[in-house]
């Protein structure tokens, strides 16, 4: 698939694009596609991410019980 470019400026004369250079014909890359990504890749992704979240919420809730015992005594 290629895209049209231009390889100077771009103006909007009279409601139409006007190129300071000339008009070009780009190669555009391919579109996303989810069957492409690793399925290894992806659940390390996704192991980091839980393990960074578990680890925030474990932290937050062993603080919260301390302040609570610290609290109450």
């Amino acid at each position: 698939m290629n895209l049209l470019a231009c390889d100077g400026e771009v103006s909007v004369v009279t409601g139409a694009p006007q190129c300071s250079g000339a008009w070009v014909l780009v190669h555009a890359p391919e579109p996303f596609d989810p069957s492409q990504l690793d399925p290894a890749q992806l659940a390390a992704a996704f192991g980091v991410g839980f393990t960074l979240v578990a680890t925030v919420l474990l932290i937050g809730i062993g603080a919260k019980a301390i302040l609570d015992f610290i609290k109450g005594a």
